[in-house]
């Protein structure tokens, strides 16, 4: 699809799905890294990384035998040089920059998402705020094949036309909101003026991507398998919609509780 075709599907839909966005070797290399990092962490010598097994089980082993520093290998991700890498490669910005219709965007801390399994935690449907930008891609790749059942992603198409939606608790992060958030979403997208959008649950191999708006309502579904769900994240701001840049009383961050409409 030529680079036009492209964005116009971006801002009709809200969000392109790339497959195979990620290949084989890159998504090896950044488990390599995860690798060398959490052999530190539990005192493991033998550096080997024969498949993601290992690496399963090393992780649920320091998850139970030392959580303190399971969080600090999770703490220390994103700054390995591959992940930080990886989002500043052309791969990644030229997406960014096509859909932002910029030539400079700002890279938002990229990360790794762990799901664990058997784990019922999942982040209810929300907005993407609390960022430089109202205007943010959000590039989302599964490591491993994801569905409904290990806790892939779901969203809603189009929303971003919304714009900022208010509603009960949209103030707080989708992380802190809570249980109480569920009902909330399912109240609201139950309503006359939102019921024509549907969620959606795609499924995907290892390596492909969902690059979509801030402003798209999205989720992930609990993991309920056996095996644990990991997922490379990252965010690009727009430079064009950062207050900060314009109002010398402004955060850096856009607080939750702005009127993203008129920022």
């Amino acid at each position: 699809m030529d680079t036009k075709k492209l964005y116009q599907k971006f801002w009709k839909n809200g969000y392109v799905i790339i497959p195979n966005f990620l290949k084989k070797n890159e998504i090896n290399q950044i488990f390599l890294q995860l690798n060398d990092l959490i052999n530190i962490a539990i005192g493991e010598k033998k550096n080997k990384l024969s498949n993601l097994n290992i690496i399963n089980k090393r992780y649920l082993y320091l998850k139970n035998k030392n959580p303190k520093l399971k969080s600090h290998f999770y703490d220390l991700i994103k700054y390995c040089d591959k992940i930080v890498n990886l989002a500043g490669s052309n791969k990644f910005l030229k997406y960014a920059k096509l859909f932002l219709n910029s030539k400079t965007t700002f890279i938002e801390a990229p990360q790794i998402r762990i799901d664990h399994p058997k784990e019922k935690l999942h982040l209810p449907e929300h907005q993407e705020l609390n960022k430089f930008s109202k205007d943010v891609i959000n590039v989302w790749v599964p490591l491993v094949k994801t569905s409904k059942i290990n806790g892939g992603i779901h969203f809603r198409p189009k929303t971003h036309k919304l714009g900022h939606v208010k509603y009960e608790g949209s103030h707080i992060s989708a992380g802190d909101a809570g249980a109480k958030r569920f009902k909330i979403l399912e109240n609201l997208f139950n309503k006359k003026k939102f019921k024509r959008f549907k969620s959606i649950s795609p499924k995907l191999n290892a390596g492909d991507a969902v690059i979509f708006h801030s402003f798209i309502f999205h989720g992930t579904h609990p993991n309920l398998t056996n095996t644990i769900r990991w997922t490379y994240i990252t965010r690009y701001n727009s430079i064009k919609n950062a207050p900060y840049l314009k109002d010398k009383n402004a955060p850096l961050n856009i607080p939750y509780d702005a009127d993203y409409n008129f920022t």
